[in-house]
């Protein structure tokens, strides 16, 4: 028997971290906006408008059935490979990196959505062929896809998304009961390709002994800014590391501004809300007999937490800078579409759960 309904507390959860997102962002950034000359809710009004899209991805989550994206898997590969080819081409140099092309004047960044199509695709994989999947043959086709998509990612180049990419991958094959031996095989090629693309790229090399050696910039920032936070914080708005200390504070270290202003405590109840939406997304995953729904829900649940690890783990110094934003909290755009796509999708199978 399906529930019918839609799992409210995963949404008010993922609501109350969009909202936050929306105060930080604001905090975090009015002075940088006033510096340059705009008025100081430039960037809040800019991330407002990257909400309204992004709740619009959330909504195809939720109402386009997860069974018609599973028969479109094969053509939104060759879109994918193809955007991101061009992205590579043609696309827009920003940072060092060609990370977005512009489509009608709309910079599309479809680098965010890969770990989405290897969610899809990897459940179909071990739902609909379980044979296969206890094959060498199979797996080794399944992986060389992957890869290669993942391949096209890191050649922006973009190590960050490709390592969660690469990571929602040996995640989907624990959950999809890969054999012991094809898993070990897999993670060893996962850490081989990351190793050789830290190889190839000199900014992936410069970041990683940068902090190999001592911790750049930035991190030694995030974590004066953390220190300084104590156990209460120093209050919301009255945080230093905002005024220019810390670059990218709105975004790629927007937890160590949390941090600062709302101290240990408040890092706690940001946690307890991750923490809440990662059990709530195996509760549903448990609660559904569709064995791709399962796995769908797990590998897009477990995603949003990797990105949420990574991005803290770098704020605390535990990680080189990756460059990854905090789910559904820092500025941004195409990040905040796919993990809220993703919630929604996870959304639509709670709905078609049994009681």
């Amino acid at each position: 028997m399906q529930h019918g309904k839609t799992d409210r507390i995963l949404l008010l959860l993922v609501l109350c971290l969009v909202v936050l997102g929306v105060i930080f962002v604001f905090s975090s950034s009015y002075y940088r906006a006033l510096r340059l000359g705009e008025n100081s809710t430039y960037y809040m009004i800019a991330h407002l408008k990257r909400v309204i899209v992004a709740i619009g991805f959330l909504l195809l989550g939720l109402f386009v059935p997860y069974g018609v994206i599973r028969k479109m898997l094969f053509p939104l590969l060759i879109v994918i490979v193809a955007i991101l080819t061009l992205t590579v081409l043609m696309g827009s140099l920003q940072f060092g990196a060609k990370r977005s092309l512009a489509i009608a004047s709309v910079g599309v960044q479809i680098s965010e959505f890969v770990r989405i199509w290897l969610v899809f695709f990897l459940a179909n994989f071990f739902a609909a062929h379980p044979q296969t999947a206890s094959t060498h043959r199979g797996l080794v086709t399944v992986l060389a896809i992957s890869f290669i998509v993942i391949a096209l990612v890191a050649i922006q180049p973009s190590i960050s998304v490709s390592f969660v990419c690469l990571a929602t991958l040996v995640v989907m094959l624990i959950y999809g009961c890969a054999k012991i031996k094809f898993l070990l095989t897999a993670s060893t090629a996962s850490a081989i390709i990351l190793a050789v693309l830290i190889r190839i790229f000199p900014y992936a090399q410069h970041r990683i002994a940068n902090f190999i050696s001592e911790p750049t910039y930035q991190v030694r920032q995030s974590l004066i800014a953390i220190g300084s936070g104590g156990l209460f914080g120093k209050g919301p708005g009255a945080g230093l590391q905002k005024f220019l200390f810390l670059p990218g504070i709105h975004n790629d270290f927007i937890f160590a501004h949390i941090a600062e202003e709302l101290g240990f405590i408040g890092c706690i109840i940001v946690f307890v809300f991750y923490w809440q939406i990662y059990l709530r997304g195996l509760s549903i995953a448990g609660s559904v007999d569709d064995e791709f729904a399962r796995l769908v829900v797990l590998g897009l649940n477990g995603s949003i937490f990797i990105i949420f690890l990574v991005h803290v783990g770098v704020s605390i110094g535990l990680l080189p800078p990756t460059g990854i934003p905090l789910p559904f909290i820092s500025f941004g755009g195409w990040s905040l579409a796919a993990n809220l796509l993703a919630v929604g999708v996870v959304l639509q199978v709670a709905r078609r759960r049994n009681l």
